[in-house]
């Protein structure tokens, strides 16, 4: 029985012949990767080194798409069992476990990680099997990326949503083949050491021109840094760590200032730490991007629906009174401004 087993690994990836099935069912490499969520390059690779492994032409390329070969009809049979067994099984493990839908691999940035996905999460895990409309037991799959990264393994098909984020005046992340599902918008505070504005001067980013900054992940320093100078000056960044925990702590600690957004410190605060909130430092845009044949999947619509059910975040508005703002209207004092620039007594 071993020796079926080794023979069939000698001929490569079992997953290139399901995709070649794929292909061969849409009539076209270009449409199969849309209906994947795949691109096209990805697939033409699996698809030559299917054929080198079968040491056969499955198909010939036409203006309207793939010709199959004698070969390749009968590689298309194979296939077609080959995928009827993999989706027999996972019908056989829902029936006797069950279990239902199929693993979903997300990737997204670490503060979306810790804070709204493991929350959104949770709740459908404490939803599963608690009634007859709740959604099925979904398996999902988490990892951490900056949304660069979570991009490249999207496109190149190691994960099948990707959470990313951009502020209000970038251009949004877009992939083709692809949906994008805006989850709301975060607002950027700045977060400065409390006994460094007991006096509520600081109000706007030029109030901190000359302090240290602690900076975040390449994308976020780059953001912190392109409004630092449209408020007309260069930051003089001390630190550097992508840990939302992290650059709380060092704030808390008087080693400098941070723009963080608003959902990072939703999940975990730390105490000593004043957040502004800033008009000046806009939003960022939370989204999803997802595959145009996943977009309406039970396992997607569910996730989505227990974002949305969690305030990914944190809503508030943008004139909302935070930090030493609130202190200041719930005592009826009046903020003053400190000649000092700011007190570490």
């Amino acid at each position: 029985m071993a020796n079926v087993f080794a023979q069939a690994l000698d001929l490569g990836e079992p997953k290139r012949l399901l995709i070649f099935g794929a292909i061969a069912e849409s009539g076209s490499i270009g449409a199969a990767a849309r209906e994947l969520g795949w691109s096209q390059p990805a697939l033409s690779q699996h698809m030559n080194a299917l054929e080198k492994d079968l040491n056969v032409t499955l198909f010939d390329r036409t203006p309207r798409g793939i010709r199959l070969t004698t070969a390749g009809q009968l590689a298309r049979i194979r296939s077609g069992e080959v995928a009827a067994s993999v989706t027999g099984l996972r019908s056989d493990l829902a029936k006797a476990f069950g279990l239902g839908g199929r693993n979903v691999r997300l990737a997204g940035f670490p503060s979306f990680v810790i804070g709204p996905l493991a929350a959104a999460l949770g709740r459908l895990e404490a939803n599963a099997g608690s009634g007859t409309d709740s959604p099925l037991h979904h398996s999902y799959e988490v990892s951490e990326a900056e949304p660069p990264e979570a991009l490249r393994l999207l496109d190149d098909g190691a994960i099948d949503i990707a959470f990313l984020f951009h502020h209000e005046d970038e251009t949004p992340p877009e992939l083709p083949g692809h949906t994008t599902v805006d989850l709301g918008a975060d607002h950027l505070d700045l977060l400065v050491p409390e006994r460094w504005n007991r006096a509520g001067q600081i109000q706007h980013l030029t109030d901190v021109a000359d302090l240290p900054w602690i900076m975040g992940c390449v994308r976020c320093r780059s953001t912190a840094e392109r409004l630092c100078r449209h408020a007309g000056f260069e930051p003089r960044t001390r630190h550097i760590t992508d840990n939302p925990g992290a650059i709380q702590s060092l704030v808390s600690n008087g080693l400098g200032v941070a723009l963080l957004p608003r959902s990072a410190r939703r999940y975990s605060q730390i105490a000593g730490i004043d957040p502004i909130a800033l008009e000046e430092a806009g939003t960022r845009r939370v989204s999803a991007l997802i595959p145009d044949g996943l977009a309406d999947a039970s396992e997607v619509v569910d996730l989505i629906d227990a974002l949305r059910a969690t305030d990914v975040t944190g809503g508030g508005a943008t004139d909302v009174e935070t930090g030493t703002q609130a202190k200041a209207a719930a005592t009826g004092t009046t903020a003053t401004t400190s000649t000092d620039g700011y007190s570490d007594s």
